[in-house]
């Protein structure tokens, strides 16, 4: 161990003054609290989105396939799946109707997204049979069925073997005036995805009776995706954008929540930067000790100098003092942090609404990179710290401070 590290070691750690040496333990607090407040914090946001995405990723398509400006003939579907299957990290796809109606029951009316699917091939690609707490997913193989989520169930007051009306916007004029396109549908199944959004406004019926309900003949709105890696959807686009007809769009779940990504991003940007300033504000107190401490030992600098030693020497001996104190509560405060962060998200300690987060519980996740740049702005922040103070201690004199002993 080189011999300034020692020095800086014995100076630190001297009990001759029980005040410097309360400055030390409140200076390695300073930076604990810090570091763990960051550590936790960013765990907070990052679990926060990591939920979010888990969220969006199980319960919706992670590629929808749109027509530019129209719907989309189903006789161009098998050529469309047959480019689309070419891609290597397309697990499943399917044609699918989405479009917005009306549902009714008695006396109660509620809007509505009703979605048309195929059942066969649904099942590996929303995953709606996975989210059914009651009915028979297979009776939606039949024409006048239907699937709806659990909290519209509630809303209207109906259960599986009840019969709802569905009102689609697409109607036709009579003397009378425009007449909506009704269907009654029973109810073949009840669902839960965790997401009030989605069990308040979805309704699943079969491709068949959706086309129909629309006027839409022998037509898709669009053809869903599931990827093998949700988190490759970009990835994926980009090679279907390229093999794909340029009258097509190719829209990823990414794309669609843009907007609430980059928000949450730069919200952990600002969170990051605020916190910060709790490290910032212990390296003052580092400051401040090595500035008393670098008073406390003018003559022993002296002596140093005396005997050989140079400027760049005591700046070490001061400088590895404020890094040494920085590294201590840098470790303290990884060990609180990632322990913490550990052991609420093994637990599910942080309960959350599903209605308003979309979650029922909040996860704390972190990142290598994330911890490194704690770690790192931590250190520079204590080396800048340091440097002053080290400064001013090299820049002693030896005569001055002998001159009277």
């Amino acid at each position: 161990m080189p011999l300034y590290i020692k020095l800086a070691l014995k100076y630190l750690f001297s009990i001759r003054s029980k005040a410097l040496s309360f400055m030390t333990f409140i200076s390695i607090i300073g930076i604990t609290v810090g570091v763990s407040a960051l550590l936790i914090t960013l765990a907070v946001m990052s679990g926060f989105e990591y939920g979010l995405k888990s969220k969006i990723t199980e319960n919706n398509p992670h590629i929808l396939i749109l027509k530019l400006g129209s719907n989309i003939p189903i006789n161009e579907y098998p050529a469309l799946a047959e480019k689309i299957k070419s891609v290597k990290q397309v697990k499943a796809l399917e044609p699918i109707i989405y479009n917005q109606a009306v549902a009714k029951k008695g006396n109660t009316i509620t809007p509505v997204f009703v979605k048309g699917i195929l059942p066969e091939k649904d099942k590996n690609v929303s995953g709606v049979i996975n989210r059914l707490i009651a009915g028979d997913f297979s009776l939606l193989e039949k024409n006048g069925f239907s699937i709806i989520g659990s909290d519209l169930a509630f809303i209207l007051n109906v259960w599986v073997g009840d019969k709802i009306i569905i009102f689609s916007p697409y109607g036709k004029k009579t003397p009378f005036g425009y007449v909506p396109k009704t269907k009654v549908f029973k109810i073949a199944g009840i669902v839960d995805f965790g997401v009030y959004e989605l069990n308040s406004t979805f309704v699943a019926v079969n491709l068949t009776d959706a086309q129909k309900l629309f006027n839409l003949k022998d037509h898709i709105t669009g053809i869903q995706i599931r990827l093998k890696d949700p988190f490759n959807a970009d990835k994926a686009k980009e090679q279907l954008t390229k093999i794909l007809p340029d009258n097509y769009i190719v829209k990823s779940w990414i794309d669609i929540n843009r907007s609430l990504f980059q928000a949450l991003q730069l919200e952990k940007l600002g969170m990051f930067l605020v916190l910060t300033l709790i490290v910032l504000v212990a390296s003052f107190n580092i400051a401040s000790l090595l500035i008393t401490k670098a008073r406390e030992k003018r003559k022993e600098i002296a002596i140093l100098k005396t005997i050989g030693a140079t400027n760049t020497f005591i700046l070490k001996i001061f400088i590895w003092q404020g890094i040494i104190i920085g590294s201590i509560g840098i470790l303290l405060g990884l060990i609180i942090g990632l322990s913490t962060i550990f052991f609420v998200d093994k637990y599910q300690l942080i309960k959350l609404n599903p209605d308003v987060y979309m979650i029922s519980y909040l996860p704390l996740k972190i990142s290598t990179i994330e911890i490194f740049a704690v770690v790192i702005s931590a250190i520079i922040i204590s080396f800048i710290s340091s440097f002053i103070p080290a400064k001013m201690a090299s820049k002693e004199i030896p005569v001055d401070v002998l001159r009277y002993e």
